[in-house]
């Protein structure tokens, strides 16, 4: 896709997401920006209408963090080396960001870090895992961490590993905008209907 500079087609049987109406069409929507630390690749990505309900909706890949300009690659490697201990300065110097924001997605995830991998080991234990104690005192990114890994290891078992997005892909897939939002923002507590689908 970063290849030819067009986003994903919308698999077979795509439903929407607020009314499970049948998802049809897909044409040029708009161009959007994503950056991959020292690179930043252009996409057009296109759009999807229902049939039931009338919306349309972007047809984003699993790299592309909703309302973000960073690659989901890159804001998952700060969140893991957060977890393990380094401060947003390093971690901006490491993946050539500003350091303003790195802090703001730590600031953002560590808020939301318990809400989110409730829901990711729910997805876990619905395709198989068994969810573990959690140590005592644990990090909230930490936790998180914990729960992607968790989360895509049971989907990599269940469904297989072709076509399923990278754990971060599939964070992205599972929360979608509440990744990073705010406590204010009206994505903090919604639920998207995750659909994993290949980004090939």
């Amino acid at each position: 896709m970063l290849a030819a500079r067009v986003g994903p087609r919308p698999p077979a049987g795509a439903r929407c997401p607020d009314c499970d109406g049948e998802l049809r069409g897909c044409w040029a929507g708009y161009e959007r920006w994503v950056r991959f630390s020292k690179r930043v690749e252009r996409l057009r990505i296109g759009r999807s209408l229902c049939r039931g309900c009338g919306k349309t909706h972007a047809l984003l890949p699993s790299f592309v963090v909703p309302r973000r300009l960073d690659a989901a690659p890159v804001i998952g490697a700060a969140l893991e080396l957060a977890a393990a201990g380094r401060g947003h300065r390093p971690l901006a110097a490491r993946l050539s960001l500003p350091a303003t924001t790195v802090r703001g997605w730590l600031r953002r995830a560590r808020a939301q870090a318990a809400l989110l991998a409730s829901r990711l080991w729910r997805l876990a234990q619905e395709l198989g895992a068994l969810a573990p104690r959690a140590p005592p005192h644990d990090r909230p990114l930490a936790v998180l961490v914990r729960a992607v890994e968790a989360a895509h290891a049971a989907a990599a078992r269940r469904l297989g590993e072709a076509g399923l997005p990278d754990r971060w892909g599939l964070l992205v897939a599972v929360v979608g905008e509440a990744l990073l939002s705010h406590r204010s923002s009206p994505w903090a507590g919604a639920l998207p209907a995750a659909r994993i689908a290949s980004d090939g």
